[in-house]
């Protein structure tokens, strides 16, 4: 007999001993144990000292833009707003836009004649389809006009929210049909530089939507699930194709105006490299997906190491996809690591993202269900909104930092500056039984006045708690288990 063999009938006889001299607890004796063993295992409350430090030299900028990708379910401007995001990733896919070929002759026209006379284009096509309805998830009420894309892009204008499209030219059902799953031939061409063209005119040159950053393709390295089947040295073909076609409508009609490739938008870093080595120079934003956000940073440092070595160090890196898609956004930890991935993201050097999208900010609807947002399809916030919201008050818009130094082992902080001089402290609590008595020391930035406190935590949702006074760079103020707190301080006589 072999030794496993002899080693799995011990433990079975083992096992088998002691179900036999089982004898069970008398009557209420289990509840009793139960309680014993809950009371044992939960946490002990306990509060500790620390001392933050905010250092008076501005250390670098905040993140610039803050926000999340679209979703089928929802879409209500005055949500965005009160959470302060001012980005909106939105997926420009051929299936959405040009379901069938706009011209009716495939490969015409061409782009000499759209460079000679845009107007060969079928405007009215265009402005059909900008005038449908945005998604068939939203409820609207009787009577009332649905939400259509050119209202989505108007209220984005108003609201001073970046969009960045997405474009595709096949979506994960691997539509539209009459699209090549990977352009190769002159006519194949034609088209993906006609409705790349044909994005930037209508919303751009026919509007004014300023609709500036435009990403190519999604996640084209996570073939097929979405859409691509090419190479990636195809991909870096249509990296230029995209280029040229922006370029012609900038150069040619929005001479003044800014615009910005993004790229490759992939699911990993595998491609990054080879992309920028053969088309660094035909994209400026370097543009990733990173759902690991427990790495500490890794990835992102990473990012900034593949700029450098391949000579574009000053292209902004961007996360268009984030967070998570397996954990739900009402959970508190989720909700702090987003906090954490924030500030992190505003650190100078190589944590630094200059943009970034968490996925989703709405549920997206697949096959009757709906999930993955942090706003929901009839308007709930989820935890992780009260957090985000919280963050953006003082990371959002590239705010000169200082460093927060602190001696919590639980503790993170950032310091930012609001344009009209009030200082904001970010402190972040990852302990869910050590509550810190916090003496702060911001000499230099504010020596006496006040500061107003806001929470985040599982029963206090983005509230303002109380006030903290400055005296001589000194303020106290407690930071519970489990939570954030900002601390907007201001000079004593108002600023």
């Amino acid at each position: 007999m072999r030794k496993d063999t002899v080693s799995a009938l011990a433990v079975a006889c083992s096992l088998l001993a002691a179900v036999l001299s089982y004898a069970p607890p008398a009557a209420g004796a289990a509840e009793e144990t139960a309680a014993e063993a809950a009371a044992e295992e939960a946490p002990v409350p306990t509060t500790a000292e620390a001392r933050i430090t905010v250092s008076p030299d501005q250390w670098g900028v905040s993140t610039r833009y803050i926000g999340g990708t679209e979703g089928s379910a929802r879409f209500d401007i005055d949500d965005l707003t009160d959470c302060g995001i001012n980005t909106l990733r939105v997926y420009g896919d051929m299936s959405r836009f040009e379901p069938v070929d706009d011209g009716g002759e495939y490969g015409s026209p061409s782009i000499a004649q759209i460079e000679a006379d845009p107007d060969v284009i079928p405007w009215e096509r265009w402005d059909e389809v900008m005038d449908s309805i945005y998604s068939p998830h939203i409820e609207v009420s009787e009577g009332q006009p649905g939400l259509t894309w050119r209202h989505v892009f108007e209220q984005l204008k108003q609201a001073g929210v970046r969009p960045v499209i997405s474009l595709r030219n096949r979506d994960t059902h691997f539509k539209p049909d009459w699209s090549p799953a990977v352009p190769q031939t002159e006519d194949d061409w034609n088209e993906w530089w006609e409705y790349v063209f044909a994005m930037a005119y209508w919303l751009n040159v026919r509007n004014d939507y300023r609709v500036d950053d435009f990403e190519v393709l999604n996640e084209p390295d996570n073939t097929p699930q979405q859409g691509w089947t090419g190479t990636a040295e195809q991909y870096f073909e249509m990296v230029k194709k995209t280029k040229d076609a922006l370029d012609c409508v900038y150069r040619t009609y929005l001479p003044r105006r800014t615009y910005h490739v993004h790229a490759p938008a992939a699911a990993g870093p595998a491609w990054v490299p080879g992309l920028l080595a053969a088309a660094g120079d035909h994209f400026d934003s370097l543009n990733v997906h990173n759902y690991a956000w427990w790495d500490k940073g890794e990835f992102v440092r990473k990012m900034h190491r593949h700029l450098a070595e391949s000579g574009h160090p000053d292209y902004p890196i961007w996360l268009s996809e984030w967070g998570t898609y397996d954990v739900s956004y009402d959970v508190t930890y989720m909700a702090l690591a987003v906090v954490e991935n924030l500030i992190r993201f505003s650190q100078p050097g190589d944590d630094y993202v200059c943009g970034s999208h968490l996925f989703s900010f709405y549920d997206w609807v697949y096959d009757g269900n709906a999930g993955w947002g942090i706003v929901t399809g009839d308007g709930t916030r989820h935890a992780t909104y009260y957090a985000l919201r919280l963050a953006n008050r003082a990371l959002r818009d590239a705010k000169p930092t200082f460093q927060a130094t602190t001696d919590g082992a639980d503790l993170m902080a950032i310091a930012t500056k609001e344009t009209d001089g009030k200082i904001n402290l970010l402190v972040l609590n990852w302990s869910e039984t050590v509550s810190y008595d916090v003496r702060a020391d911001t000499s230099g930035l504010v020596e006496n006045g006040t500061g107003e406190i806001r929470q985040f935590s599982a029963e206090v949702h983005d509230e303002v708690v109380g006030q903290t006074t400055v005296t001589d760079g000194g303020s106290e103020f407690g930071v519970p288990p489990y939570s954030v707190v900002l601390v907007r301080y201001g000079r004593a006589g108002g600023l």
